[in-house]
């Protein structure tokens, strides 16, 4: 597990602008994956040897020893109705209040 400090302020500014509305799914998830190409790259040109299975995730609270997956997150925020669309908007504005969210690669 690698922490990514350096991409942390970013993709805080996402998600808060996805929890005040002004972003949407669909724009949340673009901008993750484009952080996650970034991270690919970085590695990359760091190590010759980067696994294809290496990905962005997040975790959004100390406590929190899993994180999600940019896939998992775009499956629980794209129903409204669904439990899991719920928690992790309160996931996110708590790990925004309380400046826990950190963005992992590995």
């Amino acid at each position: 597990m690698t922490k990514q400090a350096r991409y942390t302020a970013t993709v805080k500014q996402i998600f808060s602008a996805y929890i005040d509305g002004i972003i949407d799914n669909e724009e949340l998830i673009q901008k993750l994956r484009e952080i996650e190409m970034q991270l690919m790259s970085d590695q990359d040109s760091e190590d010759e040897e980067t696994e294809a299975t290496k990905g962005l995730w997040i975790r959004f609270f100390e406590g929190d020893t899993e994180g999600l997956t940019i896939q998992e997150i775009e499956n629980d925020l794209s129903n409204q109705e669904h439990p899991n669309y719920k928690i992790l908007r309160h996931g996110i504005a708590i790990g925004l209040a309380d400046d826990e969210l950190e963005v992992h690669y590995d």
